[in-house]
């Protein structure tokens, strides 16, 4: 009887274990290497400007003005502007979730871009990192 049980427990472990290594496999071919626009988690500052713009193409006149300010900033890596930006984008409640999804990965790409800019000296990413952590403590 215990070791049926035993038997059971362990075809149940390696069914778990196929699935998740399918899941793993599906989201590794789901990444692939291109600048899409793609919801998600943004990798260079162009592609979360991308995501930014394509998010908010349709959105009212004050979403998008901010969205493509925000744009713009990260391409030119103008961090302060960028997290003022999003900052007026993510303080609002009437965002898809589409939009939600641009900003959240222009924050996160944004937070990754502060950081190397603070490891090579530059005193502004501090400033705008300092900012962006306090919005996010919000």
């Amino acid at each position: 009887m215990g070791m049926q049980r035993n038997q059971r427990v362990g075809r149940d472990r390696r069914g778990i274990g196929m699935v998740l290594l399918l899941g793993l496999a599906v989201g590794v071919a789901g990444c692939g290497g291109g600048e899409e626009s793609e919801p998600g988690i943004a990798r260079t500052p162009k592609q979360a400007a991308s995501q930014l713009e394509s998010a908010f193409a349709s959105a009212p006149p004050a979403f998008r003005g901010a969205a493509d300010a925000a744009a713009q900033a990260l391409r030119d890596g103008k961090y302060v502007e960028a997290v003022e930006s999003l900052q007026t984008i993510k303080a609002s409640q009437d965002v898809t979730v589409n939009q939600g999804l641009a900003v959240h990965g222009s924050l996160v790409q944004l937070e990754t871009q502060l950081i190397q800019a603070m490891e090579a000296g530059d005193p502004n990413a501090r400033a705008a990192y300092d900012r962006l952590r306090a919005m996010k403590g919000k």
